[in-house]
C-alpha cells in the first residue's frame, strides 16, 4: 500500500520540509497531506465542505498556493491534499497522522523557545507514526558519516524500531547506513566499515558487539546496503550530533509513553530535534 505522508507547514523552514516530503513521496509512490494552520481571520478559516480550492488558496496565501501547485506538478494532483483550518498546528497534524504512515515537519526555530518548539515536540511525542523533522544542513562540518542514514542504537526496543526504519530509508533512497552507539566509557570516537573492513581504532570497542547484534538481521535482509558501525564517546546527544554532522538523516528511537505528561523535554530525541545539523526521524518502539 502506498504510504500517506503528512506535512506540517510550520516551523522555521516549512518549504524545505515540503521538499523533503515530496522527494520521499516520489521515491515511495506515496501521497501527501499538507496541513496548514491558518489565522482565524484568513479566508481559509471559513466553513466549507472538503479541501480548499486553488482559487481560495491563491486569495488567502499566494505562497502556499504556489507550493501546492508545484507539488501537484511533481507528484500528480490526485496525490496531494490540503487541510487548512484555524485549529492549532499540532492538533491539525496529529489528526491527519491517524491515517498516515509518516509525518514531516519543519524544524523549530533555534531562537523561538515558546511557540514553535512546543509544536514540534508535541507532535513528535504524540504522533502514532514516525516523525521526520526536516532541518536543512547548515554545512557547519562534515563528519565521518556525511550522506549516510545514521541510526542511534542502545539495545532497546525503541532503537530496534529505529534500525528497521533506518534500513528502509537507506534502501528507498539508496544511501549507506551508519549504526552508532554512544557510551561514556570511551574517550574517543571509533568507526568500522563492514564492506571495506576498514577500522579506525587500535583496540576494538566493546560497543561494536552490541551494534553487530542489533543490525545483523537487517544487514542480512538488505545486503545491498553499505553499513558502517561506530562507537562514539560522551553524552548520547553530543555523540549522536557528532556522528550526524552532514548526514542525510539521523534516526532515533523513542519509547512509548503512557500519557503525554510523561514525555518531557530533555530526552535524547528532544535535544537532537533542537540541535541536529541534519534531518532527524523519531520512531516509536513497536509494542507487540
Amino acid at each position: 500500500m502506498p504510504p500517506t505522508i503528512v506535512v506540517g507547514l510550520g516551523g522555521s523552514n516549512p518549504w524545505y520540509a515540503l521538499a523533503w516530503a515530496t522527494e520521499h513521496a516520489a521515491a515511495a509512490g506515496g501521497a501527501l497531506v499538507l496541513c496548514h494552520a491558518c489565522r482565524d481571520d484568513s479566508p481559509l478559516a471559513a466553513p466549507r465542505s472538503g479541501p480548499p480550492s486553488m482559487s481560495l488558496l491563491e486569495i488567502a496565501d499566494p505562497a502556499l498556493a504556489r507550493a501546492v501547485a508545484q507539488t501537484r506538478m511533481r507528484l500528480g494532483g490526485h496525490r496531494v491534499t490540503v487541510r487548512a483550518t484555524p485549529s492549532p498546528a499540532s492538533t491539525l497534524i496529529l489528526d491527519a497522522a491517524r491515517d498516515a504512515h509518516l509525518v514531516v515537519l519543519g524544524p523549530p526555530s533555534r531562537t523561538d523557545l515558546i511557540g514553535r518548539i512546543r509544536t514540534a515536540h508535541r507532535v513528535t511525542a504524540r504522533s502514532p507514526v514516525p516523525v521526520v523533522v526536516a532541518r536543512q544542513s547548515g554545512g557547519r562540518t562534515l563528519g565521518p558519516f556525511a550522506g549516510h542514514v545514521v541510526v542511534g542504537i542502545d539495545g532497546s526496543a525503541a532503537s530496534r524500531a529505529a534500525v528497521e526504519f533506518g534500513f528502509q530509508e537507506a534502501v528507498l533512497h539508496r544511501r549507506p547506513v551508519a549504526a552508532v552507539h554512544v557510551t561514556t566509557e570511551r574517550r574517543e570516537d571509533f568507526w568500522y566499515d563492514e564492506t571495506l573492513l576498514e577500522s579506525h581504532f587500535v583496540a576494538e570497542p566493546a560497543g561494536l558487539d552490541l551494534l553487530a547484534q542489533e543490525i545483523e538481521p537487517w544487514a542480512d535482509k538488505y545486503p545491498e546496503v553499505h553499513v558502517k558501525r561506530g562507537v562514539f564517546a560522551g553524552h548520547p546527544i553530543d555523540g549522536l550530533l557528532r556522528a550526524a554532522d552532514g548526514a542525510a538523516l539521523l534516526v532515533l528511537g523513542e519509547r512509548v509513553h503512557r500519557t503525554p505528561a510523561q514525555k518531557l523535554l530533555g530526552t535524547v530525541a528532544d535535544g537532537a530535534i533542537d540541535a541536529a545539523d541534519a534531518p532527524i526521524a523519531v520512531v516509536k518502539e513497536v509494542r507487540r
